[in-house]
């Protein structure tokens, strides 16, 4: 395995801060933060506004943290999925996989560098590009790896994240449950592509698949 892959896995490993600065951001609102109705997005809001998506309002003192976050996991997503060829199977789907998680990680970037509420078209299409785009390139690797014989449950565990993660971004998009639910299947939609990429920039390097 090359130092590029070890880098690559690296930066997959770092995209764990999105996670736990989300908790940090969280912390600091007056207002009490719901993980079932507020929008990822809430987190990073440049200004304070009452939402008619979850009907109070919305006010994070720490939302250029969010920003930041936002932005950095992005580019470690990209920047790691241009690094970690190796690692994987040498195989036309771990390749158009690992080419769509770079497009994630880099529509993840414009989502962090343009709050929702002051530049609304270029954070809406950095998500819309980055949650479904991201579904896939997590069911591409995902059954990339399990296509082999050391990564086969480790494949198939992302293979069936990236099933409920497509169920999930169905019933936001149908709004099922309506604003009271927009939260909760906003995340289960989002979040499974970052958790796959520090998983896979965990376990990986211990045993490549690419070889």
């Amino acid at each position: 395995m090359t130092g590029r892959a070890r880098l690559g896995a690296a930066l997959w490993v770092l995209v764990a801060q999105y996670f736990l600065l989300l908790f940090v951001v969280e912390a600091r609102w007056e207002v009490p933060y719901s993980w079932v109705r507020n929008a990822i997005s809430d987190l990073g809001a440049a200004t304070c506004f009452r939402s008619e998506q979850v009907e109070r309002w919305v006010c994070s003192p720490w939302h250029v943290v969010s920003g930041v976050s936002w932005t950095v996991a992005g580019l470690c997503l990209a920047g790691g999925a241009l690094l970690v060829g190796p690692l994987f199977p040498a195989t036309r789907t771990a390749r158009t996989g690992l080419a769509l998680l770079v497009v994630t990680g880099l529509a993840l970037t414009v989502v962090g560098l343009n709050p929702e509420d002051t530049s609304a078209t270029l954070h809406v299409a950095g998500a819309v590009v980055a949650i479904p785009v991201g579904e896939v390139a997590m069911l591409l690797t995902g059954l990339a790896l399990a296509g082999t014989e050391r990564w086969r449950v480790l494949g198939r565990v992302g293979v069936a994240a990236a099933v409920v993660a497509m169920v999930a971004l169905v019933l936001m998009v149908a709004q099922v449950g309506g604003p009271a639910l927009f939260g909760l299947w906003e995340r289960i939609a989002a979040f499974p592509v970052l958790l796959w990429a520090v998983a896979c920039g965990v376990a990986l390097p211990t045993r490549p698949a690419g070889r």
